[in-house]
């Protein structure tokens, strides 16, 4: 007599079970990756300030000043940015198009518009006012947007008269997409947040 066997399958409850597992897995392992990623942006951005921060003191040892940031409608360079000056005649680095990580490409928007942002405080705001922005962050300070992917927020001060523009700091203490940029400055390497009394 030939014996039957009989084929037996995975029940529904068996199925169910082991998709609950796989979507606990998925759930623990989604974010931890995303976090990967911005901690790697974030990396990459203190990266590429470090190497345009070299540029732009050896630029300063060279031609002793820093280049212009171009907030000067005749100058000829974007707002804010580093010119291409640092690259040519003498090449201080490759290209100073580095493209910031966390900055949203518009549709149609130039690369050169998503650079790391740059301001050289003699030049942008003459002797009296850089003299306080220089107290606090030396002669120029380089800006990433950060993982909340906005430039700023900006705290607005009024130092001897002057309204001041200041950069918060991003601070990954306060989770990877807390608010804030990232900032490399010629006094600070970080980004210290600029801090007064009452």
């Amino acid at each position: 007599m030939r014996r039957k066997y009989l084929r037996r399958g995975f029940t529904l409850i068996e199925l169910l079970i082991v998709v609950a597992i796989i979507a606990i897995l998925a759930a623990i392992a989604i974010p931890n990756f995303l976090e990967a990623q911005v901690r790697s942006k974030v990396s990459r951005s203190k990266a590429d300030m470090r190497t345009l921060a070299t540029a732009l003191e050896s630029y300063a040892v060279e031609h002793t000043k820093y280049p212009i940031d171009g907030s000067r409608p005749s100058d000829g360079s974007l707002f804010w940015y580093v010119p291409n000056a640092i690259t040519t005649p003498i090449a201080f680095i490759s290209s100073a198009r580095i493209v910031d990580p966390f900055r949203i490409a518009i549709t149609g928007t130039p690369v050169g518009y998503r650079r790391y942002r740059y301001r050289n405080f003699s030049y942008t705001y003459g002797a009296v006012k850089a003299g306080v922005y220089e107290t606090i962050y030396g002669a120029w300070e380089l800006m990433g947007n950060g993982p909340d992917r906005s430039a700023g927020p900006f705290i607005y001060k009024t130092m001897s008269g002057h309204t001041m523009e200041l950069t918060l700091p991003y601070d990954p203490t306060n989770g990877t997409v807390s608010a804030g940029n990232l900032i490399r400055s010629q006094r600070y390497t970080e980004g210290m947040a600029p801090v007064w009394g009452p």
